[in-house]
C-alpha cells in the first residue's frame, strides 16, 4: 500500500518527475544542498533554513520557530546556541542525499555490463539487478540474467520508473544522527529512528514499533482518507493561491492607476505652479514698474528744473552785458520763480521720498524632507520706508525746526466700553494713524484728518507699537508676552501672525523692529526676538522698566526709554552692536515714556512727569525742548514721527481720548 501511495504522489504532476518534487527546497525552489530535515519531515537547504530562522526571529527573544511549509512550531536541539547555528543542529536527510547522488548517476549514460565485457561500451542499460548489482540491456536480460536468476525480477530504470528505482535503492539509508538503518517508528513523537535513537531518545515512550509493523497499521482506508484530505488541502491551497494572485493583480492595477495619478497630479501641479509663478512675476514687475515710474517722474522734475535754472544762469551772464531793462526784470522774475520751485520740490520730495526694496520670500522648510509646511511659492514682499534725502542748500534740518499743532483727533469710537488708553501709536508714511488702545484691547486705524476706518480686537492689552514697513506694524501684548503683527491695508487691519516669546517671564512693554529681528523691553531687561519667532536672547539688564523702544533703520542703533524720575538716573540707553551707552539722564525730562527717531537721526522723547517733549541727537549732546506744558502738553505717553509730522498721545484723564498732530516747520 505504501508503494501505491508513492505512485499516487508521482502522478500528481505529469510534467514533473517524483525526484524533482522530493528533492526541491521549498525556499529557494532549487535542488537541495546539504538537506536538513525538521521533525515534520520537511527538508530544506541548510543555508536556506538558517537564513529563514534568522529573518523570522530577527529582534525577537524566542526558543522556537515555525516550519516554512506547514507552520508547525519547531524547537532546535539546543536553543541556547545562536539562532544562526540552529539549522545545523537538525539531522541531515540522508535519503535525499542518496537520491541526489543516484539521480546524478542516472543522468549519465548507464551501459549494459555484459555488453561492456564484449567490448561494446555504448549499449544503454534498461534494467538493474539488485541481487547481483549489475545493469543489463533488454537483450542481455533475456540471454544472461533470466537464465541464471529465474526467480529474480530486475528493476526497469527507464525515465518512467526512475524515481521509484532511486527510492528503493536508497530505502536502506541510515539515520541522520547515527548513520544506522531506520528500523523503528515512535508513535508518541511520530518520528522514524534507528536503534540508538530509540534507546537514547525514546526509551520512555509508550508506543514504539518496527517500521514494518507500523506500515501494516497503515490500512488502505487510512491512505484513502489521507489522499482525500490531501486533495482537499491541495484544492484549498489552490483557491488561496488564486485569491492571492487576484489580490496581487488588483494591487498591480492599483499601482498602475496610482502611478498614472501621480504623473497626472505632477502635471497639474506644474501647471498650477506655472500660473502662480506668472502671478508672482506679474506682481513683482508691476511693483517695480510703479516705483520706477515714481522715481523717473521725480528725476524728470529735478532734471527739467535744473536745466531751466542752468539756462537762467547762462542768460543772466549775457543780460549783464546788454542794456535791456525789461529782459533783465523778466530774467530776475523767472529765476526767482525757479528758486521757489526748487524749494517746494525739495519739500515735496522730503515728504514723499521713500526707499523701496523688492524681494521674493518663501519658507525654506518647503525644501526639507519630512516637512509639514504647505508647498507654496512664497510671496513678493514690497518693503518701503521713509528715505533720508541728501542735504542741500535749501534743506531745513529737522533739528532746527519748530513744532506747530495742526490737529486734534478723537480716537474713542462707539464700540469702546472704556475711555481710551493710547499706550502705542504709529504714524504711517501716507498719513494714516494706527493706535493701540490698552483699555479696550484694540488696535484702531484713522486717517490724518481723524476719520475712523476700522479696528481689530486683541487677545490681551497692547502697550508699545512699532512700524515694520509702510504696510505693517507690530503690537506688544503685555501679559501673554506675544508680538502681534498687523497688516495695515487701505481700509482694514488684519492680524497676520502672532509671535509668542516662550522664555520671557517678565511683563513685556516696549517693542521695536530693526530689519532683522524685534527688540523687546520688559521691567528689567532688553531682549532680541527672531522675526519669525523663537526664544529670546537677553541683550542688556536695565534698572527701570522700559515702556518704549525706537530703532534707527539707517545705522541699526536701538534706543530704550526707561521710566525714571529720580535725578541723574538713566532715562535713555543706546545699544549699537555690542556697545551700550547711556545717552540721557533724568533732568529736563522726567518719567521718560514715548520715544521715536526721525529720518535725520534726531530722537524725540516724551516726559510724562515733566509734561514736555524734547528733541536730541543720538549721542545726547544736543537737547532742546520742543513742547512744554505751556503748549498744552499733559502726561505725554506715546510719540511717532514720520517726515515732518508728529503724533502724540496722552495719559491725562481729560486728553486720553485724543491724539495731537504736529508739524515741524
Amino acid at each position: 500500500m505504501a508503494e501505491g501511495f508513492v505512485r499516487e504522489q508521482s502522478s500528481l504532476d505529469g510534467s514533473r518527475s517524483m525526484d524533482t518534487l522530493v528533492l526541491e527546497c521549498p525556499i529557494c525552489l532549487e535542488q537541495l544542498r546539504h538537506p536538513k530535515s525538521l521533525p515534520c519531515l520537511h527538508s530544506f537547504c541548510e543555508e536556506c533554513l538558517g537564513s529563514y530562522i534568522t529573518k523570522e526571529l530577527s529582534g525577537k527573544m524566542a526558543s522556537s520557530f515555525s516550519c516554512p511549509v506547514c507552520r508547525k512550531v519547531t524547537e532546535p536541539m539546543n536553543p541556547s546556541e545562536d539562532k544562526e547555528s540552529w539549522a545545523g543542529q537538525f539531522p541531515t536527510n540522508n535519503l535525499a542525499v542518496e537520491m541526489i547522488r543516484h539521480l546524478q548517476n542516472m543522468n549519465t549514460l548507464i551501459t549494459c555490463k555484459p555488453c561492456e565485457k564484449k567490448g561494446n561500451t555504448n549499449v544503454p542499460a534498461k534494467f538493474w539487478c539488485h541481487q547481483i548489482k549489475s545493469y543489463f540491456c533488454a537483450t542481455c536480460k533475456i540471454d544472461h540474467h533470466d537464465l541464471i536468476h529465474e526467480e529474480c525480477e530486475p528493476e526497469n530504470i527507464t525515465e518512467w520508473n526512475k524515481s521509484d528505482t532511486i527510492r528503493r535503492q536508497t530505502s536502506a539509508a541510515g539515520c541522520g544522527k547515527h548513520k544506522e538503518k531506520l528500523e523503528y517508528y515512535c508513535e508518541d513523537h511520530q518520528i522514524l529512528g534507528c536503534n540508538k535513537c530509540i534507546i537514547v531518545d525514546h526509551r520512555k515512550c509508550e508506543v514504539v514499533t518496527s517500521v514494518d509493523d507500523f506500515r501494516d497499521k497503515l490500512t488502505p482506508s487510512k491512505f484513502d482518507n489521507l489522499l482525500d484530505d490531501l486533495r482537499k488541502s491541495t484544492d484549498a491551497m489552490e483557491t488561496l493561491i488564486n485569491d492571492v494572485a487576484e489580490q496581487l493583480q488588483s494591487m498591480t492595477n492599483d499601482q498602475d492607476i496610482a502611478l498614472q495619478s501621480l504623473t497626472d497630479l505632477r502635471r497639474k501641479i506644474n501647471e498650477r505652479f506655472d500660473t502662480i509663478q506668472k502671478e508672482l512675476t506679474d506682481k513683482l514687475m508691476a511693483s517695480f514698474k510703479e516705483e520706477k515710474e515714481n522715481l523717473d517722474i521725480s528725476k524728470l522734475k529735478c532734471e527739467r528744473l535744473m536745466l531751466s535754472m542752468q539756462n537762467t544762469l547762462t542768460s543772466s551772464k549775457n543780460a549783464a552785458l546788454k542794456d535791456d531793462s525789461v529782459g533783465t526784470i523778466c530774467l530776475f522774475q523767472r529765476g526767482h520763480a525757479e528758486v521757489e520751485s526748487c524749494k517746494e520740490l525739495i519739500k515735496e520730495l522730503e515728504k514723499s521720498s521713500r526707499s523701496t526694496s523688492l524681494r521674493h520670500e518663501y519658507d525654506p522648510d518647503i525644501l526639507a524632507v519630512n516637512t509639514k509646511t504647505s508647498l507654496t511659492m512664497g510671496k513678493i514682499v514690497v518693503h518701503q520706508q521713509q528715505r533720508r534725502l541728501p542735504s542741500t542748500a535749501f534743506s531745513t534740518l529737522l533739528s532746527e525746526r519748530l513744532m506747530k499743532i495742526t490737529g486734534n483727533l478723537n480716537i474713542k469710537v462707539p464700540s469702546d466700553k472704556e475711555d481710551c488708553s493710547a499706550y502705542g501709536v504709529v504714524l504711517m508714511s501716507d498719513g494714516r494713524i494706527v493706535v493701540g488702545d490698552y483699555a479696550n484691547n484694540k488696535v484702531k486705524l484713522f486717517t490724518e484728518n481723524g476719520e475712523f476706518h476700522c479696528e481689530v480686537g486683541l487677545s490681551d492689552s497692547p502697550c508699545d507699537l512699532c512700524r515694520i514697513d509702510d504696510n505693517t506694524v507690530a503690537v506688544m501684548l503685555v501679559t501673554v508676552k506675544t508680538i502681534c503683527v498687523v497688516a495695515v491695508e487701505d481700509l482694514t487691519l488684519t492680524i497676520s501672525s502672532e509671535i509668542l516669546i516662550p522664555n520671557i517671564t517678565e511683563v513685556c512693554l516696549g517693542v521695536t523692529y530693526n530689519n532683522t529681528n524685534f527688540v523687546v523691553g520688559t521691567t528689567s531687561s532688553l531682549y532680541s526676538v527672531p522675526k519669525d519667532g523663537g526664544e529670546a536672547t537677553k541683550l542688556h539688564a536695565i534698572k527701570s522698566k522700559c515702556l518704549h523702544l525706537a530703532s534707527n533703520q539707517y545705522n541699526g542703533c536701538l534706543f530704550a526709554s526707561l521710566y525714571e524720575s529720580t535725578p541723574n538716573k538713566v532715562a535713555v540707553t543706546r545699544l549699537s552692536g555690542k556697545s551700550i551707552r547711556d545717552v540721557l539722564k533724568v533732568g529736563t525730562v522726567k518719567g521718560t515714556a514715548g520715544i521715536d527717531i526721525d529720518r535725520e537721526g534726531n530722537l524725540y522723547v516724551c516726559g510724562a512727569v515733566s509734561n514736555n517733549v524734547i528733541q536730541m541727537s543720538e549721542d545726547g549732546t544736543n537737547v532742546r525742548e520742543l513742547l512744554t506744558s505751556s503748549d498744552g502738553i499733559k502726561l505725554p505717553r506715546a510719540i511717532s514721527v514720520c517726515g515732518d509730522k508728529v503724533v502724540i498721545t496722552s495719559d491725562s484723564s481729560d486728553q486720553q481720548n485724543c491724539i495731537d498732530v504736529f508739524q515741524l516747520i
